[in-house]
């Protein structure tokens, strides 16, 4: 009888153990906010993401978002360039304008009116690293996660007459988005 009684002691310890450690692991992942800050002004992001191969005179992959302006005719368009050792998108990358494999570059053109005009433009100048995750598939579709917590943005423009970078200031940034890729 005593051996009964401690086989079921023992078995039901297991089985909480396994509870617990399974409960605090599969946690679901809460949602983000698809956002962007800048310079401290947060802007929702209302768009997708689209992946851009290289050719046709552009030199790397290309992870691109097309935000509109608020109450605005203008937009801001974000580059990421992450440099993958794979096909595959998902990977933590981190900041260099090297091209080296695990690396991103990041470009920022601020109010842009679609006819090549901005009011400034970057690329890049210091950050933290850019998370890009695959979240499963909703609807058929690739679902990923794309966060950058911090980013320096060296902001300005390039004089080719002087055939020099006329930097403006700086700008804080940061990156959140869950949702499609168009490919």
């Amino acid at each position: 009888m005593n051996g009964r009684i401690l086989y079921v002691l023992l078995l039901f310890f297991a089985c909480l153990k396994l509870l617990v450690s399974c409960s605090s692991s599969d946690a679901p992942v809460e949602p983000i906010v698809n956002e962007y800050v800048l310079d401290g002004e947060v802007f929702s992001i209302t768009g997708e993401m689209s992946w851009v191969k290289a050719g046709g005179g552009q030199a790397e992959d290309q992870l691109r978002l097309l935000e509109p302006i608020p109450e605005s005719d203008l937009y801001d368009l974000i580059i990421f360039s992450p440099k993958s050792s794979s096909s595959l998108l998902e990977g933590s990358y981190v900041y260099s304008q090297t091209g080296d494999v695990g690396t991103y570059n990041l470009q920022f053109v601020h109010a842009a009116d679609g006819q090549g005009e901005s009011q400034w433009y970057t690329n890049g100048d210091n950050g933290d690293r850019l998370e890009i995750e695959f979240f499963g598939e909703k609807d058929g579709r690739d679902v990923y996660r794309v966060t950058l917590s911090g980013f320096t943005l060296n902001y300005g423009y390039w004089d080719y007459l002087a055939g020099k970078w006329v930097s403006s200031g700086q700008k804080p940034f940061k990156y959140a988005y869950e949702g499609f890729i168009a490919l």
